[in-house]
């Protein structure tokens, strides 16, 4: 079979893919504990339907968490503390590229969708990579709990070596994924 090429990406937040890209699987959002310092620094996208080979544990380990939103007093306040979905979306486009601070593509780029800038906060020891959170995500049903394992926070401008003009001090960072 021939490969038609293109790329594919995580669309977090969301169980589906925009109409310009097909769904590869739709699964949990996850990662290391937000309070250990020993793990992975990236989100997964873990699938629904996990395949296991024979156990090989030692007393040497580290554990993959489910993540939760984190979003008391924001537009998406009804989302906290319930788990986060995520899809792998294949698109025919050999390019994709998350642009920070943007809610448009550059010209000749085509819009996947806009969303918000999140990772981990700024006061716990685990580190985060930046994601583009889907503007309109939905919750995995059914799974509101407090457990605070991995968690996603918007990710706000804070002036200084980033300048006031154009960015605006405290504001919420848009993003958007873009293919080409």
């Amino acid at each position: 079979m021939k490969d038609p090429g293109g790329s594919t990406y995580v669309r977090w937040g969301r169980t589906t893919c925009p109409e310009t890209s097909e769904l590869v699987y739709d699964g949990y959002a996850g990662g290391g504990n937000y309070g250990e310092t020993g793990s992975g620094t990236n989100y997964l996208c873990l699938p629904k339907d996990p395949e296991w080979t024979q156990e090989q544990s030692t007393s040497n380990y580290g554990y993959i968490h489910g993540a939760e939103y984190v979003t008391p007093g924001s537009i998406l306040e009804a989302l906290q503390d319930h788990d986060v979905p995520c899809a792998i979306c294949r698109s025919n486009s050999t390019n994709v590229l998350v642009v920070p601070a943007k809610q448009t593509c550059y010209t000749g780029w085509i819009r996947e969708y806009t969303g918000y800038l999140m990772s981990g906060y700024l006061g716990h020891p685990a580190s985060k990579e930046y994601i583009c959170m889907d503007g309109n995500p939905e919750a995995i049903q059914g799974t509101y709990a407090y457990k605070l394992r991995a968690l996603f926070y918007f990710q706000k401008a804070k002036c200084g070596s980033l300048p006031c003009q154009p960015y605006k001090e405290g504001w919420d960072i848009t993003c958007v994924v873009c293919t080409y």
